[in-house]
């Protein structure tokens, strides 16, 4: 029978069966033999208690620990945090090389004095093509989104996201105040669990900080929308110091956000920072091999 695994603790699946059961599983050795790890989100047939075969997946994340997503909700706080827009191109960057749909969220609209202050941000990702919401001024407009898919919470540990389901389905999840020593809060989810809400699912995931950025300079440049979508004199451009480059020209006319230009070079340098540290490392490692091999030689001679 076919199942959705909806929640993963101590190597125990707990499976939503097609015939609305659910029921504890266990994969079988041959998952251990072939290296495979089902996780949250795949689809999979089950016999007994037994998870049996893996479907294929839709897609395939690693932070979150989720598979199968159609859409990621990035929660932004506007204060307690206060708003980091360079994780938020982060997470959007990374998230549009998975290619899944990004729905945007700016939480605790109710605790700034003035909203209007935030407009021509709201208004600069909306005008990207990103659903955008503030929150929790338009959480019934946010509550539609839900419907007919996979979806993950993700941003910054405090932004809201157990606050944001609560709101919609009294779920009564944990939440935490912000440490005001750290800036941040605490993490308060500690696994992963498919919520059935609103006509869908939700993964709420453990908060994070940072997330590397799997991808090379190119890839970069085209996860960024309005940048892919300008018609650069030179093919491959990396807006960096190519002559006619066109994203250059519309950050001086204020046509792009300066913030989202200044993130992706700080995205480019952090991609080529660890680029050229693998090459160390691995030349590092390619010399200790030889020294070693020269060593045992000279202690055969």
């Amino acid at each position: 029978m076919e199942g959705l695994i909806i929640k993963l603790i101590s190597g125990e699946y707990t499976c939503l069966l097609e015939n609305k059961e659910i029921r504890i599983c266990k994969p079988i050795g041959i998952f251990r033999l072939n290296k495979e790890e089902p996780k949250v989100g795949d689809k999979v047939i089950v016999e007994e208690n037994s998870i049996v075969k893996l479907l294929t997946r839709k897609n395939d994340l690693i932070r979150p620990n989720v598979s199968n997503v159609d859409k990621a909700f990035i929660i932004t706080s506007l204060v307690e945090p206060d708003l980091n827009l360079n994780l938020l191109d982060r997470l959007i960057a990374s998230i549009e090389y998975n290619n899944i749909d990004i729905v945007l969220a700016f939480s605790k609209a109710d605790l700034v004095k003035d909203i209007k202050e935030y407009d021509n941000i709201f208004n600069y990702y909306k005008g990207l093509g990103y659903h955008t919401y503030f929150l929790p001024n338009e959480k019934e407009e946010l509550k539609l989104e839900f419907k007919d898919s996979i979806s993950v919470l993700v941003g910054q540990s405090g932004v809201g996201k157990s606050t944001m389901l609560n709101y919609f389905c009294d779920l009564n999840l944990k939440t935490d105040v912000i440490s005001k020593a750290l800036g941040r809060g605490k993490h308060t989810t500690r696994h992963v669990e498919l919520l059935e809400i609103c006509g869908g699912f939700v993964a709420d995931t453990p908060g994070f900080g940072s997330l590397d950025l799997e991808m090379d300079e190119i890839s970069l440049a085209h996860n960024f929308r309005e940048f892919f979508k300008c018609k650069c004199k030179f093919n491959g451009c990396l807006h960096l110091n190519e002559p006619g480059c066109m994203v250059k020209e519309k950050v001086e006319n204020k046509e792009i956000l300066k913030s989202r230009y200044d993130n992706y070079l700080v995205f480019i340098n952090e991609i080529r920072q660890k680029r050229e540290k693998g090459y160390k490392e691995a030349s590092f490692s390619t010399k200790g091999y030889h020294s070693k091999k020269s060593n045992e030689k000279d202690k055969k001679k």
